[in-house]
Parts: C-alpha cells; sequence; structure tokens
C-alpha cells in the first residue's frame, strides 16, 4: 500500500499551487485564494499535532503517531493558544488561574517566550483565517493578503518545527493534555 503522509511542507507547496505570485490577472480563480488559506491554516494544525505526539512518544512507530495525532482536535489548540493570547494580553479576559501559574514562567514575568507567542497568534489567526475561507460567503481574500497567510503559516511552521523553549513544550503539552483518548 502507498503511503501518502499528510506533511506540512507539502501542504504549503500546495497552498503556493493554489495562489502563485505571480500569475495573469484574474487568475488564479478566486476560489483558489480560499482553498489555499484553508491549507496553509492545515499546514499548522499538521506541524503542532506532529510536535505535540512526538514529545511524549519518542520511541513510537509511524502508526502509533499518526493515529494518537488523529485525537487532537482544532479546539484544543486553539484552547490553549487564546490562554497564552490572554497571558499576553492580545485577547480579553484571563485564563484561568491554575493554567497561567503552568505558563508564565516566574514571578513579575507575565509574558511567555516570542516562539510561544508566534505559535499562539499564527495558529489563532489562521484558524479565523480558514473558518472565513471555508464558511463566509462574504469574506474576501486578495492575493497579497492570501501570500501573506501562506507566509505566516510557513513562520509558524519553521517555528513550531524548531522552538525547543520551556514554554513551547508547555504549550505543547496542555495541547496534548486537551486532547481525549478516541476509538479513531
Amino acid at each position: 500500500m502507498t503511503d501518502y503522509p499528510i506533511e506540512p511542507d507539502k501542504l504549503l507547496e500546495a497552498a503556493n499551487l493554489l495562489a502563485p505570485a505571480a500569475a495573469p490577472p484574474g487568475r488564479p480563480p478566486y476560489t483558489a485564494h480560499r482553498r489555499a488559506v484553508s491549507t496553509a491554516y492545515y499546514a499548522v494544525f499538521h506541524a503542532i499535532t506532529d510536535r505535540v505526539v512526538k514529545a511524549p512518544f519518542t520511541e513510537a512507530d509511524t502508526a502509533f503517531l499518526r493515529k494518537v495525532r488523529r485525537w487532537i482536535q482544532h479546539g484544543d489548540i486553539k484552547t490553549v493558544a487564546i490562554w497564552i493570547s490572554q497571558i499576553e494580553g492580545t485577547r480579553q479576559d484571563s485564563p484561568p488561574a491554575h493554567i497561567k501559574a503552568l505558563l508564565v514562567p516566574g514571578e513579575g514575568q507575565p509574558h511567555v517566550d516570542e516562539d510561544t507567542v508566534t505559535m499562539a497568534e499564527g495558529f489563532l489567526e489562521l484558524n479565523e483565517k480558514r473558518e472565513q475561507a471555508d464558511y463566509d460567503h462574504d469574506a474576501v481574500f486578495s492575493r497579497p493578503d492570501t501570500l501573506d497567510l501562506i507566509e505566516l503559516a510557513r513562520r509558524v511552521i519553521a517555528t513550531t518545527e524548531q522552538t525547543q523553549t520551556d514554554a513551547a513544550k508547555r504549550f505543547f503539552g496542555l495541547i496534548a493534555m486537551q486532547a481525549k483518548v478516541q476509538k479513531r
């Protein structure tokens, strides 16, 4: 059986094909911009889920990791990303006190590191844009806006794959704790 894994870099390539930087006027069709935005979001989603499952299961085989990745839902990542944004003051409200105590590095340091903020804020922006692209008939995605979102996805993925900060590890760990074991 042929193996076709979902790979973030391949999804970004697909997004670039859907919305090339240089194209004649009217091309690609407008719906391609919507698909490119959605595809860029999914590239980020899969990069984060990959990192989340590989942290605790360092010796697991590919089949195991793929099954566990399916347990992580969009809302699991969104919840933790919102907590980061609330700590950073870019969203209203505050995370639950016990969560804030886990995410804030120490007394007098009300911020998390730049890598974690990049992942959280980037995920939230792309998640919102993906929902607009997939469901909002009135949403408009110009070529420059679409290309900016693809570039944002590229930065978030690079950060997700490379970061080794303690706050980022907590971010991934809390996402894992949000996920529920499922039959699928």
